[in-house]
């Protein structure tokens, strides 16, 4: 789950979505861009790919989101509080705009790039790789985090990746060391690359992707509040922030009552940890599901 994707959002309000920017010819050219920036892999790889999200499926961001809160707000943030993507729809974050605002802020300090990997990535990673697998990262980050994001990745997980991609971004595709920045979504990226699968703890993109017209197989990552339920583009508004639909649904914990609509025989599957996320591609990998 990304910080960066509240502000992608309310920025998205008021600004032509990724996909609407460019007209047929303009996301053929953007994914024709996006090919000659990326290296996959080392030559001597030549492995299904698969496309992993950063932000609490590698990275504990939201633990370092929580912290840094509690810290500056002196709030008692937990994990279990972050119950949907948009922060503006959990406690202590206040209207959609306040929301924005804080993000920028924890942007702006380094917290972000000290935190700890999500427990059992490392292994989970190298399990991967021993199994053949080409590995990428897919974020929706923004561009100016890019080259601090690989070296933490490089940090934590040597080795293991070519580059990061960052999506959705409000530029061409352009590449700066072992970060490429483009338009696309993921669901775009991972049909381009013709990625077998892809990890991500946001149900919002995991149903995105399972539901393009080429559908994406996917790994819902993790046992997360905020992927139990969906956000959709009509939530960038004041009164949806927690406390105003609080007061409004008179103090009941409505977000119980909502779930992911996953359309029948969409290759979505949900994985609470990087042990059942392993288990999970080896399993296929030996019926053959991935040549």
């Amino acid at each position: 789950m990304s910080a960066a994707a509240s502000i992608h959002e309310l920025e998205e309000t008021t600004t032509l979505k990724p996909e609407t920017v460019e007209d047929e010819s303009g996301t053929v050219s953007e994914r024709e861009a996006l090919d000659k920036l990326t290296t996959l892999s080392p030559a001597a790889t030549s492995g299904p790919l698969i496309a992993i999200d950063l932000d609490d499926v590698l990275c504990q961001t939201n633990v370092a989101v929580a912290q840094w809160h509690n810290d500056t707000y002196g709030t008692e943030m937990k994990l279990s509080d972050f119950l949907y993507y948009y922060y503006w729809k959990n406690p202590y974050w206040g209207t959609p705009q306040e929301t924005g605002a804080k993000v920028r802020d924890f942007y702006g300090t380094d917290r972000l790039y000290t935190t700890k990997p999500v427990p059992g990535a490392r292994e989970g990673i190298q399990a991967l790789k021993q199994l053949g697998f080409r590995l990428i990262i897919v974020t929706a980050r923004y561009e100016d985090t890019a080259d601090q994001s690989w070296k933490w990745v490089d940090h934590h997980f040597p080795g293991c990746f070519s580059s990061i991609i960052c999506t959705g971004q409000f530029t061409d595709a352009h590449k700066t060391g072992h970060e490429v920045v483009t338009k696309l979504t993921k669901a775009q990226v991972c049909d381009d690359l013709k990625a077998v699968l892809l990890i991500d703890d946001s149900a919002e993109n995991a149903y995105s992707c399972v539901t393009a017209k080429k559908p994406i197989a996917t790994l819902l990552f993790g046992d997360y509040e905020w992927n139990k339920r969906m956000c959709t583009h009509a939530d960038a508004k004041h009164d949806m922030s927690f406390e105003a639909r609080s007061k409004l649904e008179g103090g009941r914990e409505y977000w119980k009552d909502e779930t992911v609509p996953v359309p029948e025989g969409a290759p979505l599957w949900r994985v609470r940890d990087w042990s059942e996320t392993v288990r999970w591609i080896k399993a296929r990998k030996e019926e053959g599901r991935f040549d």
